[in-house]
């Protein structure tokens, strides 16, 4: 009997992706349906220039608990995103002011979490495909 193959991590990771973008788009929205960066004062970003960032904190220092969460990800323009390197300490600056201490706290707590990321992550795209 052979061994039923499990879907591909990394297109787990891109289709989650898909649904944290489609999540933003629904939430981070103005009421005219633009989106402006977390970070600067860019507004209504559009195309190449509407970049969803892992602020305060770079993807890479996250791990799976926080890569894909909703709290971290923010639109930016491609300005801040890519060339500023995500300009975590203005974001983490915002997020303090409109989030309280204890978010922050709780934040960093969250990045010491370690989960098995495969499972975690079908779990979570699972969820968010319901919201």
């Amino acid at each position: 009997m052979r061994k039923q193959s499990k879907q591909s991590i990394s297109k787990i990771q891109r289709d989650l992706w898909q649904e944290c973008r489609r999540i933003a788009n629904d939430t981070q929205s103005n009421s005219n349906g633009e989106v402006d960066c977390y970070t600067c004062p860019a507004k209504d970003l559009q195309g190449s220039n509407k970049q969803l960032g892992h602020v305060p904190w770079a993807k890479a220092s996250l791990g799976a608990f926080l890569k894909y969460d909703m709290r971290v990800l923010k639109f930016q323009c491609m300005r801040c995103n890519c060339h500023m390197g995500g300009q975590g300490a203005e974001a983490y600056k915002r997020m303090l002011r409109e989030e309280g201490k204890a978010f922050m706290n709780q934040l960093e707590k969250d990045r010491q979490v370690s989960v098995k990321a495969y499972d975690f992550f079908t779990e979570l795209l699972e969820k968010y495909k319901q919201t």
